[in-house]
């Protein structure tokens, strides 16, 4: 017998030993699976592979291997978004039955409304509108009302035409431009409708009051030549108004005469408030303005005055009538006493405030502080020993003006009753489903699933849910999910410290607080990784495209395109260098770089203080953006709760530097960012 039959090889040995391990090893095995299948825990790891490599093969085309794949994953939840997949690839080469028959099978769906949608679509591009009216859904999207409009025209189904143009009526009365699926109905409607030129003139004031004059000029096309003429006077006064108001005190008084000057006195408000009051006082003796135009002329004035900063909109909001004064001008009048530091001004118009307004967190804050001023110290502390127990921006202020603690205690949303994840999944069929689309990045999707699913469940299951997401990794839906419920306390929940190893690089590299960096990025993303708003802006720290370039050209770096500044590290990168670029333009002033942040540096400039420093409470409580001054808050707040979580003791108030009337600019477009 040769050697290598007496003695077994080192290969053989090992994969013996291997086989006799997994032996040993296979009850406990299966064990575990059993009493997790009982459980309803299943990871679905394998399946999620096998989805992607069936997505793939889709997007290859290869519909053999797609079909052998999805056989693979009988049981999986998210199966059906492949066949979903598949159906929008081939949905061209469809007809009416398959598709009814798939919304059929898939009707639990969120896709089924969206595959609704492209068929939709797709029927009134290929003209077949019978199809389309049994398809139509009655959704109450624009675009879709007007091609059902257009398959009833189409089809001869309209049986009365007075009733069918109060339908189309209801959608051309709008002061904006509406799609050009409307384009046919609203012919139908101009060519047969009775009294069509006053439908014409009410959508044209309808249009300059939604500030769409180019809509209005194109409708005055449809009118004869004379009032072309009255609506491109209209244009004009909406473009230019100071110099029309130079020119139509001669006009005769009529109803639409006064409608156009009415319009020019407030554009010209909104710009420069002293203007319009002098105009105002020139043409309001000559014309027959009726009260209500009269009002709203007086309460612009006084609130454009406001906005701008301008020393008699004090005096233009006290002199409005009491029934002028709206809610804006209660508060634009308290925040010009905040200006000018008349803390018994400031004390008579906060109690001078309807209920609703006076009761909240703002307004006691502030009354409190002029009860400080005013050397009232015992109304003062009451309120502020009140407010203290919020763990809110105004809490903080209040605690820091009395010495106390803040008011942050950790309290877990489902204490009261502990999350029991394979139990609320295996009860939530659109929760499961979403947790898979998540994992398998496919988070517009997973999104869709997730709020079908809650809305089936109870206050407490929300708060399972949220925690639940949040054991994911998916942060945004765990704070948007445990924001439904009046659950303020979770702060672990609530304010995560994602990407910490990236984060604190960054901040380090840039000298930031990283505090303060935490809660731009929560302000701005809610740590959502692709956040884009609906102005373009990208990201955890949601960058402008232009921004991001422009940082990218001062650090040295290539222009990034959209998917890099979507990266994670690349976008905590840039973003984290624009902030420092704002900080030093505004010397290193926390609330100053945050509005910047939100609002650029120039509105910042513009909103600096004339002549001398004052308080930073006092000059965020004044930004005129409401957008800005709830940011700023939000930000310093936020940072004061990370600053918890961090384990550091630094008061909000740390953080707010009297702003000064004037920043020098350094040069700063590189060396600040390269910092």
């Amino acid at each position: 017998m040769s050697e290598s039959r007496r003695f077994p090889s080192t290969r053989y040995r090992y994969l013996r030993f291997i086989r006799r391990l997994l032996q040993t090893l296979l009850p406990a095995v299966l064990l575990i699976a059993g009493l997790q299948a009982q459980a309803g825990i299943t990871s679905f790891q394998q399946e999620r592979e096998i989805f992607r490599q069936a997505s793939h093969a889709l997007e290859q085309r290869d519909r053999p291997r797609f079909e052998q794949l999805l056989k693979e994953l009988k049981q999986y939840p998210a199966r059906a978004y492949l066949r979903f997949d598949a159906i929008s690839q081939d949905l061209a080469t469809l007809d009416n039955k398959q598709i009814r028959e798939f919304l059929e099978t898939y009707r639990d769906y969120p896709f089924a409304y969206h595959l609704r949608t492209r068929w939709l679509s797709l029927l009134a591009k290929r003209g077949q509108w019978q199809s389309y009216l049994t398809f139509y859904d009655g959704r109450s999207a624009v675009k879709f009302k007007c091609l059902q409009l257009t398959a009833r025209l189409k089809t001869g189904q309209v049986d009365d035409n007075k009733a069918f143009n109060r339908e189309i009526r209801k959608i051309w009365s709008s002061g904006y431009s509406q799609p050009e699926q409307c384009d046919i109905p609203f012919e139908h409607f101009l060519s047969t409708s009775e009294d069509i030129d006053q439908a014409i003139w009410q959508r044209i004031e309808k249009a300059f009051a939604a500030r769409r004059p180019s809509l209005a000029r194109y409708l005055a096309k449809k009118l004869p030549d004379e009032e072309r003429a009255q609506v491109e006077q209209w244009y004009q006064a909406h473009q230019r108004p100071a110099q029309q108001l130079e020119r139509m005190i001669d006009l005769p008084d009529t109803a639409l005469n006064r409608k156009i000057i009415i319009h020019a006195l407030d554009r010209l408000a909104r710009r420069d408030s002293p203007k319009a009051s002098q105009f105002w006082e020139q043409y309001h003796p000559v014309f027959a303005f009726s009260p209500a135009q009269k009002n709203r002329i007086q309460k612009r004035i006084a609130l454009s005055a406001s906005l701008q900063h301008l020393p008699e909109s004090k005096k233009l909001l006290q002199q409005l009538p009491d029934k002028l004064k709206s809610d804006n001008a209660h508060l634009w009048l308290a925040r010009i006493h905040l200006r000018d530091e008349d803390w018994i001004g400031l004390i008579k118009t906060i109690r001078a405030m309807p209920r609703h307004l006076r009761s909240e967190a703002e307004w006691t804050y502030w009354l409190a502080r002029a009860y400080e001023e005013a050397g009232q110290q015992a109304k003062a502390q009451i309120l502020y020993q009140q407010l203290s127990r919020r763990g809110s921006y105004y809490g903080f202020l209040a605690a820091d003006r009395i010495g106390r603690d803040y008011h942050i205690v950790q309290q877990s949303a489902v204490e009261a009753s502990p999350l029991d994840e394979s139990k609320l999944l295996e009860s939530n069929i659109h929760l499961l489903r979403a947790r898979e689309l998540f994992f398998l990045d496919r988070p517009l999707d997973a999104r869709r699933e997730w709020f079908q699913g809650i809305r089936k469940l109870d206050q407490q299951q929300i708060k399972q849910a949220a925690s639940m997401a949040s054991g994911w990794k998916w942060y945004d839906n765990a704070i948007k999910t445990v924001a439904k419920t009046p659950h303020r306390n979770d702060y672990d929940l609530r304010f995560p410290m994602p990407f910490r190893q990236q984060v604190t690089r960054a901040a380090r590299q840039k000298d930031l607080d990283l505090s303060v960096v935490y809660g731009l990025m929560r302000r701005e993303s809610l740590f959502d990784p692709l956040a884009r708003s609906r102005v373009g802006a990208l990201g955890l720290m949601q960058l402008m495209p232009t921004t991001a370039r422009h940082v990218a050209k001062a650090l040295g770096l290539k222009r990034p395109r959209t998917g890099e500044i979507l990266s994670i590290d690349k976008n905590i990168l840039l973003g984290t260098s624009y902030f420092r670029s704002v900080l030093n333009r505004f010397d290193n002033n926390v609330s100053l770089a945050a509005a910047a942040y939100n609002a650029g540096p120039r509105n910042v400039r513009k909103w600096l203080p004339r002549d001398e420093s004052i308080a930073a409470d006092l000059w965020v409580e004044t930004v005129p953006f409401k957008e800005t001054r709830n940011y700023v808050q939000a930000v310093l707040a936020y940072a004061t709760i990370f600053d918890k979580h961090l384990g550091k003791q630094v008061q909000i108030s740390s953080r707010m530097d009297d702003v000064k009337p004037d920043y020098s600019r350094p040069n700063i477009e590189k060396t600040a960012i390269q910092k």
